[in-house]
């Protein structure tokens, strides 16, 4: 689940984290442990991008080759920025009167990151794009 929430958020798809956050919850599974699952899952694209790091993933050979695969396609950036959105949800969990909806809205930030992201990229400079990364990153969390 979490390579295909991924992959949505990267394809710029607001809907179908959503959507794939309802069908787990519908088998059963737990909001906090899918947004613990998604911050272990961003950790390891992270950790994957870099060969030295790669070690430090304690899955089979055949999963880190997936890592591998979709680190590839995956900004470092955005990749921390969703990682923050997903440690800022795990954080506040607990205390919230809707816990779904606090999963759901950091998916939401983070599929907004993106096309924010992706527009400033496309318009701006790097200068000027990791300030409004840096001011957007305040805003979301």
């Amino acid at each position: 689940y979490y390579f295909k929430v991924v992959d949505a958020l990267l394809s710029k798809n607001h809907t179908q984290p959503l959507l794939l956050f309802d069908e787990v919850l519908k088998k059963g599974f737990d909001g906090h442990n899918f947004i613990v699952g998604l911050s272990e899952h961003l950790r390891n694209l992270l950790v994957s991008q870099d060969a030295r790091t790669v070690q430090l993933m304690e899955v089979p050979e055949n999963v880190k080759r997936k890592y591998a695969e979709q680190a590839q396609t995956s900004a470092p950036h955005l990749l921390l920025t969703w990682l923050n959105i997903a440690n800022q949800c795990d954080i506040n969990y607990k205390g919230s009167k809707n816990q779904r909806l606090s999963v759901e809205l950091a998916l939401m930030k983070m599929a907004h990151v993106t096309h924010l992201l992706s527009a400033d990229q496309i318009n701006g400079s790097s200068a000027h794009t990791t300030s409004a990364q840096e001011a957007l990153k305040k805003k979301l969390v």
